[in-house]
């Protein structure tokens, strides 16, 4: 998996309400667009296939029935929502059209927490295909964010791919296994709070690096969190930021809850952004607090190489692993996965951070044009 603030490609479109996943492998039905958070080609929300239907002539993947495939998709924006965490699954289902009803889910993982909406996460997960040989059958991915803010047509996402799964000798004489389907809802029913579950200090300033070998990304910036404010702000400078795209650019974000708005400013093109914001989360780690994380260890050395001389504790999600400081404070230390992608967080400084640092750009106050808010947020504000 790989994630990107665009904070950070670690981080929307036209008027309205435009996201959030988008399917590549196999590659999903319709227009594809990944090249900025909240493209829209990634917002279809009308079950079970993003209101977009297949016909017999149109494009599909060959598989092979029975064998292990490698489903490739981008969470394009991030809406986790502690009141009730949500999910994001794989599906299969034979016909050309098939109906909700059809579909079984194949894999399933927990949402995480990003804090900070406009982050594109790109998964990468490695399911069993069904030993049922059909002309026409479709792969589904979802992502069932359950944020009642993003309810206009429902809080569930989907993009569909069709396939075509051809039978195999090998595949064909064996007796088909019980796939062992990790639910997320039951999951959830297993998890418990463990007393190292914590959350960072009110106020606080630290920088990271994030990097991710596959694409050959390496961002590094600040972020600045204020809870009593209910504000933050993240900087970014890509590739070495000389670029205007999420890959190579330079970036500004000032997101303001009290007031509901999130600024995006483009540095390098002196362009801004504006966007509808969720609801805030404090930034906080484990169960206790709603974080679809597993308490792991605790007084482990730290993975960071800012923290080699320090002692973290450690909670898990899926493939994500999540580190802090193992100090009362609870600062952040890194977020890493398997493929090498992660992020680094500086130790910080806690305390009181001067006002105007929220204060956007000011061609950021000249932006009225809305390029993502919920419909709910669209009613509140205009």
């Amino acid at each position: 998996m790989h994630l990107v603030f665009s904070l950070l490609v670690f981080f929307i479109i036209g008027n309205g309400v435009h996201m959030h996943v988008c399917l590549w492998a196999p590659m999903q039905r319709g227009q594809f667009d990944i090249s900025t958070p909240g493209a829209h080609p990634c917002y279809r929300k009308i079950g079970p296939c993003g209101n977009i239907n297949s016909t017999s002539s149109s494009p599909r993947t060959s598989l092979v029935a029975g064998s292990r495939y490698r489903v490739h998709f981008q969470q394009n924006l991030n809406h986790y929502y502690t009141g009730q965490p949500g999910a994001l699954d794989v599906s299969f289902a034979k016909g050309l059209n098939p109906a909700e009803s059809d579909f079984r889910v194949l894999h399933s993982i927990s949402d995480y927490n990003s804090m900070n909406q406009i982050t594109q996460t790109n998964f990468s997960v490695e399911i069993d295909l069904p030993n049922e040989p059909c002309d026409e059958c479709v792969l589904r991915v979802r992502y069932l964010s359950n944020n009642p803010e993003e309810d206009d047509h429902g809080t569930v996402f989907h993009q569909c791919g069709d396939i075509k799964l051809t039978p195999s000798l090998i595949n064909t004489l064996k007796k088909e296994k019980e796939q062992k389907v990790e639910i997320v809802e039951n999951v959830k029913k297993g998890r418990k709070d463990d007393p190292h579950d914590c959350c960072a200090p009110e106020s606080f300033v630290n920088g990271f690096f994030h990097i991710i070998p596959a694409i050959e990304y390496l961002s590094e910036g600040m972020i600045f969190y204020d809870k009593r404010a209910q504000q933050m702000r993240v900087t970014v400078t890509a590739n070495g930021g000389r670029g205007n795209t999420t890959y190579d650019g330079a970036f500004d974000m000032w997101m303001n809850f009290t007031s509901g708005y999130q600024w995006y400013y483009n540095r390098n093109t002196g362009t801004c952004d504006l966007y509808g914001l969720d609801y805030w989360n404090d930034w906080c780690f484990g169960n206790k607090y709603n974080q679809s994380e597993d308490f792991v260890a605790a007084d482990v050395r730290c993975t960071s190489p800012f923290g080699p001389a320090h002692q973290c504790n450690q909670w898990r999600n899926g493939e994500f692993i999540f580190e802090t400081y193992a100090t009362n404070e609870c600062l952040p230390s890194s977020i890493s996965r398997p493929s090498g992608e992660r992020i680094d967080y500086t130790p910080g400084r806690i305390g009181p951070i001067p006002p105007d640092t929220f204060i956007p750009n000011t061609v950021c106050h000249r932006q009225t044009k809305i390029k993502h808010a919920s419909s709910r947020w669209m009613r509140r504000h205009f």
